[in-house]
């Protein structure tokens, strides 16, 4: 396939993966978030950057990713952004 010049030709699938497994792997640092759940409570969980930004679930640290299964958003980080839990954990507890 060519490509004009001054374009960078597209990623292949092994590429995107890696670059999401090096991107997941730097979010790894854990903080402390009050967590604002969708029942209106506020909690303060120890959470992973990516399980913050909304990329793992809250509970398994599964990858929510497109097309690897259901995930629900649970609640709010405020300036972070929404939650997530896959429906497997979704029952479970925190």
């Amino acid at each position: 396939m060519s490509v004009e010049p001054g374009r960078v030709p597209a990623p292949d699938r092994a590429t995107k993966q890696l670059l999401w497994d090096r991107m997941i792997a730097s979010k790894q640092t854990v903080s402390s978030y009050v967590v604002m759940l969708d029942g209106g409570s506020l909690e303060t969980l120890e959470l992973t950057a990516a399980q913050a930004e909304g990329l793992e679930c809250l509970t398994c640290k599964a990858q929510c990713t497109t097309g690897t299964g259901a995930f629900e958003p649970v609640g709010r980080i405020p300036s972070v952004g929404s939650v997530f839990q896959c429906v497997k954990c979704v029952g479970g507890a925190r």
